[in-house]
């Protein structure tokens, strides 16, 4: 990866709960353009890390910069979007009205909806081939589909940066192959930044410009080449 503009900086960056890290003294990079892979045994700390990017939960200490400055809770959602693995429960909403909802941060304080961001609602329902369901109800959706909703979601919130949780956990292999071809363009082509929880050791290795590895208490940057299984025992 040639582009070395830092999107995100974690700087002496403690993350974990009650005055317990989970991981210490995290000093790394998320440059822009690039995917990202995040990696480690289950309960390691990546949820945390995200929650702690998010400021859901609470830094221990170090600092998350957003390019060169550390941003208010009120401004992370023109910056950065995010997919969690749990599903949450809502009701009464189509697929359509789900992914509009990621375009709150760019519609005026009556939360109308432009022609720019009616079309970009339906790029993003086109890019993950939801057309077909774009009106059923949210409530009715499987656990794939409705995990590829809330991309969609993620997509038409239009920011820099992306977190996915585990993405692909409830998807068949041609959605996975889906999912994952999307991602690489959207790095590649559409310079968008992406950090990716995954257990898939090929896709990283195929696809990803480098991985933050958990281990030890400790998240440490490799190249994708370099992961290998024995990084898991």
């Amino acid at each position: 990866m040639e582009n070395q503009t830092p999107i995100l900086s974690l700087i002496n960056l403690d993350v974990g709960y009650n005055a317990t890290p989970l991981l210490n003294a995290i000093n790394l990079n998320a440059n822009k353009g690039e995917l990202i892979a995040l990696m480690g045994l289950n309960g390691t700390g990546k949820t945390t890390l995200f929650k702690t990017i998010l400021k859901e939960t609470p830094s221990l200490s170090g600092k998350v910069l957003f390019g060169d400055k550390e941003l208010e809770l009120n401004q992370l959602q023109s910056q950065i979007s995010v997919v969690y693995t749990e599903r949450i429960s809502i009701y009464g909403f189509s697929v359509t009205d789900m992914i509009a909802m990621g375009r709150m941060p760019h519609t005026n304080r009556f939360g109308k909806l432009t022609s720019k961001d009616q079309e970009v609602i339906n790029a993003s329902i086109k890019s993950l081939k939801l057309d077909d369901i774009a009106e059923h109800q949210i409530d009715n959706l499987s656990d794939g589909q409705f995990q590829k909703v809330m991309i969609a979601r993620a997509l038409a919130q239009e920011t820099p940066l992306l977190l996915l949780d585990e993405p692909t956990a409830f998807l068949d292999i041609k959605n996975k192959k889906m999912i994952h071809e999307l991602l690489v363009d959207l790095s590649q082509n559409h310079n968008k930044t992406i950090l990716v929880s995954t257990h898939d050791i090929t896709f990283c290795q195929l696809h990803c410009d480098k991985v933050w590895l958990v281990k030890d208490g400790e998240l440490n940057e490799k190249l994708a080449n370099e992961i290998k299984e024995s990084d898991f025992d």
